[in-house]
């Protein structure tokens, strides 16, 4: 398979991840997912398993809060993935070449959600006020899906072709408080989202579940696996008691 083609396939894969995103969510999106797909499409499989696990670990705890566009994980996996195969650098080169990528991912995803899909709502309000199905269907699928393929797949698409220099040399053109902006930003996500889940938790049974994975997380220097496997646990334990109770 040449090198034009296989960038044409991660591209259009990555278009269609993000339309998954933005509409199914069957997480195809995901680096886990990505990687193994760059990966089968350019040749090699354990490379792209090798990438995406490691970028998986990376974005575990990186959630979208309202308005708060965090880094995005599937470009950078996409084109880290493509570069390590190409470049023959492995995980290291991934690794090294994911997180610059992924502010570029935010920025594009901050423009397509500030301006691009406020455009098309405008216009969906319109075609509601005119009862224009078409346009509705149009303004509000069909349009900002394509978008992606703009946002996302012809990035994907010349990264791949031209290689890790045409990426470093995107990334060295973006001034570098934008880039620390970002950063920034991005880390103060899991803030925000820290203060909805306080917000939420309304239920005064449920806090000490709360306070358990606060404890295991800041003092036992448990990662965020070992505090979603103990989450599951704590759910299993508090069904099956609260069953036994009901029963009794």
């Amino acid at each position: 398979m040449s090198l034009i083609t296989q960038a044409f396939l991660v591209a259009l894969f990555v278009t269609i991840a993000f339309i998954d995103s933005h509409t199914t969510q069957t997480h195809i999106f995901r680096p886990i997912v990505v990687g193994p797909v760059v990966g089968l499409i350019m040749g090699d499989v354990k490379t792209g398993f090798d990438v995406g696990v490691t970028v998986e670990l990376m974005f575990l705890a990186v959630i979208f809060v309202g308005t708060a566009v965090p880094p995005n994980p599937t470009i950078s996996t996409a084109i880290a993935t493509g570069i390590a195969i190409l470049g023959g650098g492995g995980t290291d080169l991934a690794v090294a070449t994911a997180l610059p990528v992924s502010f570029i991912g935010q920025m594009a995803e901050t423009f397509q959600n500030s301006v691009i899909n406020v455009f098309f709502m405008h216009r969906v309000e319109k075609a509601a006020e005119r009862l224009d199905t078409r346009g509705i269907v149009a303004n509000n699928l069909v349009f900002p899906m394509a978008v992606n393929a703009i946002l996302y797949g012809v990035p994907t698409f010349l990264a791949i072709y031209f290689g890790a220099a045409y990426v470093q040399g995107i990334i060295n053109a973006i001034p570098e408080k934008v880039i620390t902006g970002l950063s920034v930003g991005g880390s103060m996500i899991g803030a925000v989202g820290f203060a909805l889940l306080l917000n939420s938790i309304k239920v005064k049974k449920l806090w000490p579940f709360f306070l358990l994975g606060f404890f295991v997380a800041s003092y036992l220097g448990i990662n965020m696996i070992g505090v979603a496997l103990l989450a599951v646990i704590c759910v299993a334990m508090y069904y099956y008691f609260k069953i036994a109770d009901e029963k009794a």
